[in-house]
């Protein structure tokens, strides 16, 4: 197994940082992997009582789109990742989640990243109040029913891997699909 030689800090920004790590393998050779360090995100899965999902629109700036996504968002500091799925569905959506039930916990892009999302399934849904971030643009809320979510997952409709394996993973779990 590789030997972890030297570690530093080569960029600090206000959403993630980049560790610089220096290895070297079994037969000698050191190798380098830049490591990005966003932290954690819960990400939830709400479904009303109608058994409806309900989705945001929200502007995503790194492919320059509105995206259709679940909420979710970066566990703060000494916050448990529960208590950041409660937040940030809230914060996003303006309802408030009577439960939420862990679903699983992924890496997303292990390769690079050391960023793990923690997927919460919210239920017990009831009004709160939507209070979004300064930088955060959501354009709508959208219900849409967990069978009709599921064929659009099947026809490749989602483009985004953490909602795919939340969606997937909850109809595998609940619906026998």
């Amino acid at each position: 197994m590789s030997k972890l030689l030297e570690e530093h800090e080569v960029y600090e920004g206000p959403r993630f940082k980049v560790i610089k790590k220096t290895y070297e393998a079994d037969n000698g050779e050191k190798y380098i992997r830049d490591i990005v360090c966003p932290g954690d995100a819960s990400l939830v899965l709400p479904i009303d009582e109608n058994n409806n999902i309900i989705w945001i629109k929200q502007l995503r700036e790194a492919v320059d789109k509105v995206q259709l996504e679940l909420p979710a968002g970066i566990v703060e500091p000494g916050e448990e990742p529960i208590d950041a799925a409660y937040r940030e569905f809230e914060e996003e959506t303006g309802l408030k989640a009577g439960s939420m039930e862990h679903l699983i916990s992924l890496y997303p892009s292990i390769g690079y990243t050391n960023e793990c999302v923690h997927v919460f399934i919210a239920r017990d849904l009831s009004q709160g109040v939507k209070h979004l971030d300064a930088d955060e643009e959501i354009s709508d809320i959208i219900r849409i029913p967990v069978e009709e979510c599921y064929e659009k997952a099947k026809r490749c409709e989602f483009n985004h891997s953490n909602m795919n394996v939340a969606l997937l993973l909850y109809c595998a779990k609940y619906l026998n699909k």
